[in-house]
């Protein structure tokens, strides 16, 4: 199993294997990285099945967990349940994955992972584009536009990157092709033709939000007031 530096995140990337074990943090366990006082953030990849018991002990300031396998199961020992609970642990997947079953079952947090809504182009030619629904732990999100291209700047190509913010409520408020509208053109009819926003849009409508708070709420006092 592969642990390397986090990508868009402070924290690691894991790969290369289906469980995680402690061993695999042995390059970082000298490095200031594995401490972050900012929070870290871990990714596992879709392949990983498995996060074996002890292995959270050694992140003592795990902030969040972007699980990409629907079925990744997290060995949950006491230690990891009272750490997860002691730093407001975010678990972030897809809509009825295990992520959101445990973000549930333990009163955590769940962000849907963000979503690649099209692509299209050819790198070595005219330039690759994405576009991506990014999703954020405030419940905020935008949609970024990005174009890579081989040896010829991809800004003088009307390329490069560029972002736009949507209201928190954009699924209840918004349609796929009010948002299709406002990116790339190149996008477009992409977007509209793969169903990926609109189907999460419902999807989010349904479950009230890309961010569930499933942390536990004290409990509102009744009686009367003197």
């Amino acid at each position: 199993m592969i642990v390397s530096a986090g990508y868009r995140k402070h924290g690691f990337d894991a790969h290369g294997g289906t469980v995680l074990r402690k061993e695999d943090l042995a390059y970082w366990m000298d490095r200031e990285e594995r401490t972050d006082p900012r929070g870290v953030a871990l990714g596992l990849d879709k392949e990983i099945r498995e996060v074996e018991s002890g292995f959270f002990q050694l992140l003592p300031t795990i902030s969040e967990i972007w699980i990409e396998n629907p079925n990744c199961q997290i060995a949950m020992d006491e230690p990891t349940e009272r750490l997860f609970r002691n730093n407001n642990v975010l678990f972030r997947g897809t809509y009825g994955s295990a992520a959101e079953k445990m973000a549930r079952k333990y009163q955590l947090r769940f962000l849907h992972l963000d979503l690649n809504l099209a692509k299209a182009g050819n790198y070595f030619e005219s330039g690759s584009y994405r576009l991506t629904l990014r999703l954020r732990p405030d419940g905020s999100a935008c949609i970024h536009e990005d174009c890579q291209s081989q040896g010829i700047s991809a800004s003088s190509m009307g390329g490069g990157e560029s972002s736009f913010d949507l209201p928190r409520d954009f699924y209840l408020t918004m349609s796929a092709q009010q948002i299709a509208e406002r990116c790339w053109g190149i996008f477009y009819d992409r977007m509209l033709e793969n169903g990926i926003l609109a189907s999460f849009m419902e999807k989010a409508g349904k479950k009230k939000g890309f961010l569930l708070d499933f942390t536990e709420k004290p409990p509102i006092a009744s009686g009367k007031t003197k």
